[in-house]
């Protein structure tokens, strides 16, 4: 399968795009702009003016916000498969985050985003999509907020280490997150995460070294997060 291909495959599968007439799906491709992006590359800075949409082929993305004292804060990522559309496109507003690739060799496939826009509103079902993808966004952000201001760390930790790295059948995942990474998606500092981990260390729930993590008690780190 070529990226053509793999691209139109994509492009099919996604929730919104996947509305879209055959001819026009034909058409995103052709009108596609490659981008293949370097770990930590940023895409657009918080405050700049961005109308592209962007569909996530490999790696993936994540916006954050900094402050004043230099410490960052993520508050969204995105996988393959996803789609991200920028603010702009909406209200004609300034971007809110920062965003950046999180590993070597992302690529993403770039539209102008009004075009895009213009194509989705002439389809009843892309634009209830469209929507309803903007909606679950706001549902999430309202989850992270109530994480953030209600569960303590070592039950954020716990939840993203789950989130990150667990599967069913593999307790033994690959460590692909600083201690910086992981400390800007709970809101803490790196050496409350440091603290942290190997207090879950020294409880038996997990193994950690500087190459991967081993899940020794995944029902235990489950019982840890706090429901709303």
């Amino acid at each position: 399968m070529n990226l053509d291909d793999a691209l139109f495959q994509r492009i099919a599968n996604s929730e919104v795009f996947g509305k879209l007439d055959l001819v026009v799906r034909e058409q995103l491709v052709v009108n596609a702009r490659k981008r293949l992006l370097k770990k930590n590359e940023i895409i657009c800075f918080q405050g700049d003016f961005c109308k592209f949409v962007l569909l996530i082929h490999s790696g993936g993305i994540k916006s954050f916000v900094s402050a004043t004292n230099g410490r960052e804060h993520v508050i969204s990522t995105w996988d393959a498969g996803e789609e991200f559309w920028a603010h702009t496109i909406f209200d004609e507003d300034p971007m809110p985050s920062t965003l950046q690739a999180l590993e070597n060799k992302t690529i993403v496939y770039q539209w102008c985003g009004v075009y895009l826009y213009d194509i989705i509103l002439k389809n009843k079902e892309a634009t209830k999509a469209l929507l309803r993808r903007q909606t679950q966004l706001i549902r999430k952000r309202r989850e992270k907020i109530y994480n953030l201001a209600f569960n303590p760390v070592a039950s954020r930790l716990a939840k993203l280490i789950l989130e990150k790295y667990s599967e069913a059948n593999n307790v033994t995942v690959q460590r692909d997150l600083t201690l910086e990474e992981m400390a800007s998606m709970v809101a803490t500092s790196p050496e409350v995460v440091c603290r942290t981990l190997y207090q879950f260390q020294s409880e038996g729930l997990l193994t950690i070294n500087r190459a991967s993590i081993v899940l020794n008690n995944r029902e235990t780190m489950e019982n840890m997060i706090l429901k709303d």
